[in-house]
């Protein structure tokens, strides 16, 4: 990474370390590291999009993609890599932007730190994300919260501290309201549950919540009732979209890296056939670095155009990367590699899950094109 700025190499070194080669990573019966967080907290990788202010480094969303694909590509995990860019997200999208200040203070210097992981609670088992599904309800009672409900596919859930919980604060006719609220690991009511859970991106974890009458202290509403939806899960869901290319890139390229790693080693002298092949991924991969780049400076725009179509773009052309990463891997029969195996199996499955959304979207964007 010759000419990298410090902050890149930083992370480009930290991820040589402590993760590249760690198979162990992701073992299901290992316990999350613990010590690598710390690590990625000392450094200050854990604060790096949170305001000076409180203990972050202030760097804009444009600048933590190239972070997030530095970090993948010299650790080769994209799961731990998925731990840091929800709690980034969280910290700066959720609490920086929504909380008062005493909730700034008393939470964003030690996510900074690492001292604490928190979680996002919106998706509800057998519901999803979607608003007219959610049924997890937040009922006032004189200067508490009173929460019930269930929650899944929280990443980080089974490691935070604390869960920042979208839930039903009123509802007049069909129409429903959700407010946040901030919600620690040990309130009374509360357990943990497998909700959501993933086989793949170890070491991160993934799971639900069950909330049964969890009283909580009128202070843990998080921004203005009633507005949760708009100001926090639409907003979320967009800008993660966008950053997650930057997990892909990472991981595209870790693949290359091995691959040609793979290739030397072996002593193998590709076929015309092949070195077409190889030729056309590294194209592929050069034209989703510029989309990305693209992408990534628009979350910072305020006037930026829809992100829609050109998202999709990218996510079908990674998609195809992965299928035509196959193709030539299967061509050149190299020995087992346990670390490219594994990472080619999690930005598959990773892929696959975006697919189901990406569909409707399409089908959205199709509609569009068409007037009778």
């Amino acid at each position: 990474m010759s000419g990298a700025s410090p902050i890149l190499q930083s992370v480009t070194d930290l991820a040589r370390a402590r993760i590249a080669g760690r198979v162990e990573l992701y073992d299901p019966a290992q316990p999350f590291p613990f010590d690598i967080w710390a690590e990625m907290g000392r450094t200050g990788m854990l604060g790096l999009g949170l305001p000076r202010a409180y203990g972050g480094g202030g760097m804009g969303y444009a600048g933590l993609v190239p972070v997030c694909a530095a970090f993948v590509q010299a650790g080769r995990n994209p799961g731990l890599a998925s731990a840091w860019l929800s709690h980034t997200l969280i910290g700066r999208l959720i609490l920086a932007n929504s909380g008062n200040e005493a909730q700034k203070q008393q939470y964003l210097p030690r996510l900074a730190a690492g001292e604490l992981t928190a979680a996002v609670a919106i998706s509800e088992p057998d519901a999803g994300a979607h608003p007219k599904r959610l049924v997890s309800t937040a009922r006032r009672e004189g200067d508490f919260w009173v929460l019930n409900g269930e929650k899944a596919w929280l990443t980080n859930g089974p490691i935070a501290g604390l869960y920042i919980v979208l839930a039903i604060s009123e509802q007049i006719d069909e129409r429903k309201e959700f407010s946040a609220y901030l919600v620690p690991r040990d309130a009374p009511g509360l357990t943990q549950t497998d909700a959501g859970s993933v086989d793949f991106l170890r070491p991160t974890r993934h799971g639900g919540l069950r909330l049964k009458d969890v009283r909580i202290p009128a202070s843990s509403l998080l921004g203005e009732m009633g507005q949760a939806f708009e100001t926090i899960s639409k907003p979320l869901r967009e800008v993660e979209d966008v950053l997650g290319l930057g997990i892909g890139l990472g991981g595209r390229a870790a693949l290359l890296d091995l691959l040609r790693l793979a290739i030397t080693e072996a002593k193998i002298i590709p076929t015309e056939e092949q070195y077409g092949q190889l030729g056309g991924l590294h194209a592929a991969q050069s034209a989703l670095q510029i989309l990305t780049d693209s992408l990534s400076a628009g979350v910072d725009a305020p006037d930026a155009d829809d992100p829609t179509a050109p998202l999709l773009a990218a996510r079908k052309l990674s998609r195809d990367f992965l299928t035509d990463f196959e193709i030539c891997l299967n061509s050149l029969v190299l020995p087992e590699n346990i670390e490219l195996s594994r990472l080619f199996r999690d930005l598959t499955k990773s892929g696959g899950l975006a697919s189901n959304v990406d569909r409707a979207k399409q089908g959205k964007l199709g509609q569009s094109l068409i007037r009778f």
